[in-house]
């Protein structure tokens, strides 16, 4: 059987050859652009550890563009080949990549460092309106896809236009549906600047794609008037999906009279789901900040966030400062009304009212979450819920918040309905405790074994923990005691370790998802096809 299979991967390797080449830089050809105009659709160019002053084009060519990094998994290779696109013979063009000619996931640029960029002048239709703006600063998708990985995004900035967005990804693709993949990068250190409005200093995604284990710090947006934070999504002509999973968001800071979701901005048009994210310690400044961690506004979408950890994010502001930890902001009933907010820890943020979770004129399903140490200067410590809204709460632990008013739970013409929860001084409900949670620690907020909150969440079946395998009956870790349902972020079926980082680059090249093995598909493991 091991000759038969050694002889079909002989096989696959010469019928590759057969359709694809290796193109080696600078040993074929002296620039990377050279090299990308002499591929064809299933070739690899291969780029020597070097810095390459050049902005570049992949001219819509199913082609993977990487460092040695791609060869051998040694991580060095990534801050040893950069492109420098600091000197673009077009200051209105300067970018450092470009995918502006419908590519798709099939176009992959992987294992550099890309460095120096200042976006490009171009323009978007929102609503049937042409604006014109600023976008990535580091690498522009202009209808089209891209599959952007393992590379290090940093030191660029898009300068002063009246609109500007992304700097370190922009992504301007609603119309044309194509996908974006941006995984396992490190985007830090980038920032945009605009005199009215900005969305994105990390990732501006207008359209589909994913965003999985990237590290996305360090990066600020200043504006005039409207500042977003470090990723901002969503979409206009097609309707969009996102997926936000597995990355690291922190120390993100946004300046503007308006400041808006130092970590993630979810606008109209999208579906998302927010993952397994660990979302910290981001600022907002301004006159007026919303979503210190997580904004959600106006969508009609469906938005799933679960499983993140968000902690520290913080609003200092003179006048309104709502939300610190999750905002919900919506002005029309047909809006935010499909929103589910599951086995997060959400924890020491600090806005002005709502500081773990502010909802306004949204209906969301808050169901086993552990909120806990977040300060409102005014109201709503753990929840505050506002202007018609109505939150479900279950399942929940609401501990150690602290407001001038309400610190658990503040009501402002909105509604709460809370079940089985754990709310320090009491609420009234099926349920309901009010008895210390007894965490083992202050960091993760993990039950002891002792704790009032294991097996007293709802005990209907749909919300038990999983079940140990390998001790039936009993919960699989970090679910406690029975399969009943446990309060707060480590119970119900959605039970798991919350994140604290983003998981490790591969550490050899067979590491890579499976579809994309070098052996697989050499020389371009990222396409599932070489011809």
């Amino acid at each position: 059987m091991q000759s038969v299979t050694k002889i079909s991967v002989l096989l696959m390797l010469i019928f590759a050859f057969s359709f694809a080449d290796v193109i080696n830089v600078p040993a074929d050809h002296p620039t990377i652009q050279a090299g990308i105009n002499a591929a064809v659709n299933g070739d690899t160019v291969l780029v020597a550890d070097g810095t390459y002053i050049e902005n570049i084009n992949f001219l819509g060519k199913a082609i993977t563009v990487a460092s040695h990094y791609l060869v051998d998994a040694d991580t060095s290779h990534i801050s040893a080949t950069v492109i420098d696109g600091s000197q673009p013979s077009n200051p209105d063009s300067g970018s450092v990549v470009y995918f502006i000619a419908g590519e798709d996931t099939n176009s992959v640029l992987s294992g550099f460092t890309i460095t120096g960029g200042s976006g490009t002048m171009t323009e978007f239709t929102n609503q049937g309106v042409v604006y014109p703006i600023r976008a990535g600063g580091g690498i522009l998708c202009y209808e089209s896809g891209a599959r952007i990985s393992a590379n290090v995004i940093m030191n660029n900035n898009v300068p002063v236009f009246d609109l500007s967005c992304g700097g370190g990804v922009g992504v301007l693709a609603d119309s044309s549906g194509a996908h974006v993949r941006i995984d396992s990068n490190k985007i830090i250190s980038n920032s945009i600047n605009s005199g009215y409005l900005n969305w994105g200093s990390g990732v501006e995604l207008y359209g589909n794609g994913t965003i999985t284990n990237n590290n996305i710090s360090s990066n600020s947006s200043d504006a005039i008037a409207q500042a977003h934070g470090a990723i901002h999504c969503w979409a206009d002509l097609t309707p969009g999906f996102v997926l936000i999973k597995d990355n690291h968001i922190t120390h993100n800071e946004v300046n503007g009279n308006e400041a808006f979701g130092g970590g993630i901005t979810i606008d109209p048009g999208i579906n998302a789901s927010v993952i397994g994210n660990d979302v910290s310690d981001n600022v907002l400044n301004g006159t007026n900040g919303i979503g210190g961690g997580i904004y959600v506004r106006r969508t009609t979408g469906a938005i799933l966030i679960d499983g993140n950890k968000l902690t520290n994010n913080m609003i200092n502001n003179s006048n309104d400062a709502w939300g610190g930890g999750i905002s919900l902001w919506a002005d029309d009933p047909a809006t935010n009304t499909n929103i589910l907010i599951t086995n997060n820890l959400v924890s020491g943020n600090q806005a002005k009212e709502g500081a773990g979770i502010y909802s306004r004129r949204s209906k969301a399903n808050i169901i086993n979450n552990t909120i806990v140490n977040n300060t409102a200067t005014i109201q709503g410590g753990a929840i505050l819920v506002r202007d018609s809204a109505i939150a479900t709460v279950m399942n929940s632990i609401l501990w150690g918040n602290n407001a001038l008013n309400g610190s658990q739970i503040y009501l402002s013409g909105g509604v709460a309905n809370v079940a089985y929860s754990d709310v320090q001084g009491g609420w009234s409900g099926d349920g309901n405790i009010d008895a210390d949670p007894q965490f083992e620690d202050t960091s993760a907020f993990y039950l002891a074994g002792g704790s009032p909150c294991i097996d007293a969440g709802d005990p209907g079946e749909n919300f038990s923990d999983p079940e140990d395998p390998a001790n039936p009956g009993f919960a699989l870790w970090p679910a406690m005691g029975g399969v009943r349902n446990d309060m707060g972020a480590y119970g119900g079926p959605g039970s798991r370790k919350i994140v604290v980082g983003i998981k490790e680059l591969p550490s050899s090249v067979e590491n890579l998802p499976n579809d994309f093995l070098l052996a697989q598909n050499y020389p371009n493991p990222f396409n599932p096809s070489t011809t």
